[in-house]
């Protein structure tokens, strides 16, 4: 797990009516890792400042325990007025739910756009955030910039939520 965040893990509290069977042992941080590195397709949940839900899958590269994407619309017009965010895979068997804070990263950092590239380039062939990022009349929807959300707190399970697992984080330093 990156340095910049100390995080602990437990069991969480799923709200099932009833017990949970935590027979098995709770899963590594390895399963989430490999999980949001590997996913195509992530969803992304937020609520602007009038308190209304909106989700909508995006694209994304997970890079050092941050989910990085891009976008427009009203999934950064919410995450501009309120920063949490949730982010989640497709699976409802092999789940990562990812709650994190929002951060928009603009385009100066060209170290970052470029792992950024590689790893969309890696999953989606020939998406590259920085060309439609740098040039604007690529798309009727362009995209405004790239963006991050940073983990706060992370819920995974694999299965039936036996090994159901939980991570918290400090905020990064």
């Amino acid at each position: 797990m990156d340095e910049r965040y100390v995080g602990e893990r437990n069991r969480p509290n799923l709200g099932a009516s009833g017990p949970l069977d935590y027979s098995s042992d709770m899963l590594s941080w390895d399963f989430v890792d490999s999980r949001m590195r590997d996913s195509l397709n992530y969803w992304i949940a937020s609520a602007g400042s009038d308190g209304r839900p909106h989700s909508v899958p995006v694209w994304g590269a997970w890079l050092e325990d941050v989910f990085y994407f891009v976008g427009a619309g009203r999934k950064v017009r919410n995450l501009r007025a309120n920063p949490q965010a949730v982010v989640h895979l497709e699976s409802g068997d092999d789940v990562v739910l990812i709650e994190g804070r929002f951060e928009e990263l603009g385009t100066q950092n060209s170290e970052l756009l470029q792992l950024v590239d590689d790893e969309f380039i890696r999953k989606y062939e020939t998406y590259r955030p920085s060309e439609h990022l740098k040039d604007q009349s690529k798309s009727s929807f362009p995209p405004e910039g790239l963006f991050a959300i940073f983990p706060q707190l992370v819920i995974a399970w694999s299965g039936m939520a036996s090994d159901a697992t939980r991570w918290r984080f400090r905020a990064r330093r």
